[in-house]
């Protein structure tokens, strides 16, 4: 794969076709998502900090930044969830240089932009499981809209892995995302409680169509002659809405997603978005929830170039990127030394949800993106988990690793930048084989 110049951007790529609805303009172009190519950008007039762990006096930080930079500063207060403080400047201030002066302040850790990240997007049980290649994919035509077949054996070896595990009604995996439809017909029967930080809200209904279809590929209602066919066939769905109806979240209210989740003693957390920008917020939830025992799973981006957040945080977040029903890498996939694994990402099927027909909750397409990979490794985690609970979440990890398939070893043998170990495999994972 050729590799292309870096874009700045913080996103989600998705894209849904619909073939049993009105067809969605504008989101699908031949197994490609569609990404915007916007610059990178941050909550206008804010700045977030973090103090020093010893410094006891915090409830003094507010008077004493309003004293020292008051002529940039208008309001400072505490986030509840992270501890950090969210710093208002007026609308004149040179913010580059007041990061400057507050990194030089020997009571701050650290300082960040409040980034933007936007969602990554695309989308298996039985009515229209024929369709969901990435678990089973015999040769079929899995798009008959497009005439698009499969190459027998290119999937993640479901039928295999699902005789070890189906999955346990108390593993969960948390969605953090646009939400999710949960009254859609294969997903209503598979939710438990979860929060709304876009609004403040225990409604954590998707307004978007992303969460939806992310959800749906983890742990859609399986074998119930509805729909599609989830990676883990008991695990339940925690929607935690971090992004609004545009895709777009910012990192500290990702941040309380994340520690949500962890706090809840959810066991997975799927990550189908990505920003460009390191920051300490995004880097300390996801630090936080994996030494809670949580298993991150990131997307690693659709635009051909380096490793987005957090799928980059390599020791923290298992880093998947897509390929396709022929095992090959989908060129729009990133890549780099963080990428992990890759998973079906290109041509595949789970459940649409449009908030333009929101009484519409039994619509299914097609979808493209590492954010529709990242979610059958969620599910694979899940049933690993289910299966083997006493294993740590460097232990499961490592094993989604270690038994992945090297499907690319004729070009790039063992693990490399745009694969890492490779595709992966229920059968193995799930399964007592030996690792090599």
């Amino acid at each position: 794969m050729q590799k292309k110049s870096v874009f700045i951007i913080l996103s989600f790529l998705f894209i849904f076709s619909m073939p049993f609805s009105r067809s969605t303009p504008n989101r699908y172009h031949n197994g490609i998502p569609i990404q915007s190519l916007k610059r990178e950008c941050s909550i206008p007039n804010q700045i977030i900090l973090k103090v020093i762990q010893e410094y006891s006096g915090k409830k003094l930080i507010p008077r004493l930044l309003l004293h020292q930079y008051g002529f940039d500063i208008k309001a400072v207060r505490r986030h509840h969830i992270t501890d950090y403080f969210i710093v208002e400047t007026f609308n004149d201030c040179d913010t580059e240089n007041l990061i400057k002066n507050l990194k030089a302040d020997p009571l701050i850790s650290d300082v960040s932009l409040n980034y933007i990240a936007s969602i990554t997007v695309d989308r298996p049980n039985d009515t229209f499981f024929q369709f969901q290649y990435a678990l089973y994919n015999y040769g079929q035509v899995y798009y008959p809209t497009q005439n698009k077949m499969g190459n027998r054996g290119s999937d993640i070896k479901a039928l295999d892995g699902w005789d070890w595990s189906i999955g346990n009604e108390d593993v969960v995996i948390a969605i953090l995302d646009t939400g999710v439809a949960v009254d859609h017909e294969d997903l209503i029967n598979k939710m438990v409680p979860g929060y709304n930080f876009i609004d403040d809200s225990v409604d954590a209904y998707d307004d978007n169509g992303h969460g939806t279809f992310v959800a749906s590929i983890a742990a859609a209602d399986t074998n119930n002659s509805t729909g599609v066919a989830g990676v883990s066939w008991n695990c339940k769905i925690m929607p935690v809405k971090v992004f609004d109806s545009q895709g777009l979240g910012d990192y500290l209210t990702i941040a309380s997603g994340i520690r949500f989740a962890a706090d809840r003693e959810v066991k997975i957390l799927n990550l189908s978005f990505g920003g460009e920008s390191d920051s300490f917020i995004l880097r300390d939830a996801c630090r936080y929830a994996y030494d809670r025992g949580c298993v991150l799973v990131a997307a690693t981006g659709n635009d051909a170039s380096q490793v987005l957040y957090p799928a980059r945080y390599d020791s923290y977040c298992i880093a998947v990127g897509a390929s396709d029903a022929y095992d090959e890498i989908a060129d729009w996939s990133n890549y780099g030394q963080e990428v992990d694994v890759v998973a079906p990402g290109v041509d595949v099927f789970g459940a649409i949800f449009s908030p333009s027909e929101p009484g519409n909750l039994q619509l299914y397409g097609w979808g493209s993106g590492t954010s529709f990979a990242a979610p059958h490794v969620a599910g694979a985690a899940a049933l690993l988990i289910s299966y083997k609970s006493d294993l740590t979440n460097s232990q499961i990890m490592n094993l989604i690793k270690y038994t992945a398939d090297d499907v690319n070893d004729f070009v790039y043998p063992g693990v490399d930048v745009y694969m890492g170990y490779g595709r992966i495999n229920l059968n193995t994972l799930l399964g007592p084989f030996p690792l090599n």
